[in-house]
């Protein structure tokens, strides 16, 4: 049985980021996916300033390679009922998720063993054991020093710690579909459409000239009909013509931060990124899966070199994203500071008081409409 000091269960940011720091420790790391690398996934892929500080710190610059055309996404632009939209400034840059999450476990320097289930595992006084099915089905187990669970908002992990934690919690299946096209819709903007009676989470897109469409659906709800309208309300307004589908890709995803309820692991299984419940508002993951997972590594290879449990150090150095996370949901702030995501103050300056009346009456009644729609 091979043994590992570090077994982290997900190639996504969060888990990265935590193989980076604890291969830069000297510590023996696996990341373990149960998909093909690379493997697309269903995100904006929209890096935030502080995703791009924390990677270019550790990982270094983005390569050319993981960018997007245009990369440069200027704001979040609003779109309402009424024909008014609102630019909320984002400066973010705009990725491909299957290059960039590649990049970032290859220059993690870890051992990557992708197309990999982790079926189950056992949580002892010093490891844990995983065991493992490759896509073949050949079954292999492994031991390791510390576990870290960065497997996404459907985490199978957090279900085995908490079965009933995904129980309280409301769960949307998103979809995204991606369109080679023509269309009027502008590039350089994440176009959200505050509407819900369509989806409670449409948006849509431009990158490399492809037409990229978002939307959720409920729990228990089928998911086609609510791309449907989106697609009837949309296209006919961006005059979309000659579309092909050239990708449908889905995922779950759980709504924990709102509801408070996060969870971070136990004393040798350390959960880190959207499976802790660390996922901002609009969708927002990549910079709390990013912190998350240094923090997470941090606490590991400590924990290792220290002969302790790394899961108290762990749940109170991530704390603070907890609570930066959990502030994204204050709605009734946004409007009046920063956000740290969302500049909603930048976004009204030099709009005149009238309209901005006007567009607090387009925000309150998205807001009413979206927690009717919610429920």
């Amino acid at each position: 049985m091979n043994t590992y000091d570090v077994a982290i269960v997900g190639a996504g940011p969060a888990g990265a980021s935590a193989a980076l720091i604890c291969v830069r420790h000297g510590a023996k790391t696996v990341i373990i996916e149960k998909r093909q690398l690379p493997r697309h996934k269903a995100c904006s892929g929209i890096l935030i300033p502080r995703s791009c500080r924390i990677v270019e710190d550790h990982f270094g610059k983005l390569p050319d390679h993981v960018l997007a055309t245009p990369y440069i996404v200027a704001a979040m632009r609003m779109h309402f009922p009424s024909g008014r939209t609102f630019d909320v400034p984002i400066d973010g840059t705009g990725i491909w998720r299957n290059r960039f999450d590649y990049w970032l476990c290859e220059s993690s320097g870890a051992g990557i063993s992708d197309s990999t289930k982790m079926v189950s595992f056992e949580e002892g006084s010093d490891g844990v054991k995983l065991s493992l099915r490759k896509a073949g089905g050949e079954r292999y187990s492994i031991r390791s020093s510390v576990m870290i669970a960065a497997d996404g908002g459907a985490s199978s992990i957090v279900r085995i710690l908490d079965p009933t934690i995904h129980q309280r919690l409301k769960s949307y299946f998103n979809i995204q579909e991606i369109y080679k096209c023509t269309s009027s819709l502008e590039p350089g903007y994440f176009h959200y459409f505050a509407m819900p009676a369509i989806s409670p989470y449409p948006s849509a897109y431009v990158k490399d000239e492809l037409l990229v469409m978002e939307a959720a659906a409920r729990e228990g709800e089928k998911i086609g009909p609510y791309m449907e309208r989106f697609k009837n309300y949309l296209w006919p307004r961006i005059g979309v013509y000659n579309a092909v589908r050239i990708r449908r890709v889905g995922c779950w995803v759980t709504m924990a931060a709102s509801s408070g309820r996060f969870h971070f692991g136990t004393d040798r299984v350390l959960v880190a990124g959207e499976a802790s419940g660390l996922l901002n508002l609009f969708g927002e993951g990549i910079s709390s899966a990013l912190a998350s997972g240094l923090l997470a590594g941090q606490a590991a290879v400590k924990g290792i070199k220290e002969g302790i449990d790394p899961g108290p150090l762990y749940r109170r150095a991530v704390q603070s994203e907890r609570h930066r996370t959990k502030e994204q949901y204050n709605y009734g702030k946004h409007l009046f500071r920063t956000s740290g995501i969302f500049d909603w103050r930048a976004g009204m300056t030099g709009i005149p008081w009238k309209e901005r009346m006007l567009l607090f009456k387009d925000i309150i009644t998205w807001f009413v409409g979206l927690q009717k729609a919610t429920r």
